[in-house]
């Protein structure tokens, strides 16, 4: 049997908290179910949200470049993170239940104290689920998500906004470079950013930066054989928590599905 090693990184879009998603699945969770069905040994290691606040491509480059941090650590600072969202304020306790840091709990063994630069460069299959460079776009900005909701905030933002995304690409292409160079075999899907949240007004202000952004990280994967944009523009309000920039039940469940038609259409080239 075939083993592959599953990783899903950067951001928080991977991590299933809100109250809908009763069962927790993730998009990862859809593209793991997938290879099992397809009879792989499929080995999963979540890096979403990695740590709070470092859920960043800056990070990401850390680890892969020599940080000995191991899997094991990671997971319990990923737990940490949400117990401390948790402390942040009533939307986040509420958006986020005890049982949410169960997420990381179940780690396999073989690989609890390895690095991720470790098992990048092991000689399994390595396919990475890459999300998506939005949180070096925020910090780019200097705007966190609750500064956001101010419409005259999303006008400020919006200015000069091909050199604020150029500099977030740069970053992004230096994290394919690490894990091309560690691993030259790994394969890497790319998710395209969905126009996020439910409340309209942030919608119509960040539709178009959206699209710009898609369009720049597009053209960035089609500058790698190994590197396959996943597009994700369909997704509409139903698939979106209420008030903030995450994927509910379904937006996990589609972004999943999008992942997967990209990987059948990757098998038949």
């Amino acid at each position: 049997m075939e083993k592959i090693t599953l990783i899903g990184g950067l951001d928080s879009f991977g991590v299933p908290y809100t109250r809908d998603n009763k069962e927790h699945k993730s998009h990862l969770t859809y593209v793991y179910e997938y290879y099992k069905q397809k009879g792989y040994d499929v080995e999963v290691i979540d890096m979403y949200a990695m740590s709070d606040p470092y859920n960043d491509t800056d990070y990401l480059n850390n680890l892969l470049s020599g940080n000995k941090i191991t899997i094991n650590k990671i997971h319990q600072n990923q737990q940490e993170s949400i117990s401390l969202c948790r402390k942040k304020g009533p939307f986040q306790y509420i958006q986020l239940p005890k049982r949410t840091t169960k997420l990381y709990s179940n780690l396999n063994i073989n690989i609890k104290e390895k690095t991720l630069k470790e098992i990048i460069k092991s000689n399994n299959k390595i396919i990475f689920i890459y999300s998506c460079g939005i949180n070096d776009f925020l910090k780019m900005i200097g705007k966190d998500l609750g500064k956001l909701l101010n419409p005259k905030t999303l006008d400020e933002v919006t200015k000069d906004i091909n050199i604020k995304l150029d500099k977030v690409i740069t970053k992004i292409k230096t994290n394919f470079d690490k894990l091309l160079e560690l691993n030259p075999s790994i394969q890497i899907y790319v998710l395209g950013i969905p126009v996020t949240t439910r409340v309209n007004y942030i919608r119509k202000r960040i539709t178009n930066p959206i699209k710009i952004y898609n369009s720049k990280l597009l053209e960035l994967c089609n500058e790698y054989f190994q590197i396959h944009y996943v597009d994700n523009s369909k997704l509409t309000k139903k698939h979106m928590a209420h008030i903030d920039w995450h994927p509910n039940k379904y937006g996990q469940e589609e972004i999943g599905k999008n992942i997967i038609n990209e990987m059948r259409k990757l098998s038949k080239r």
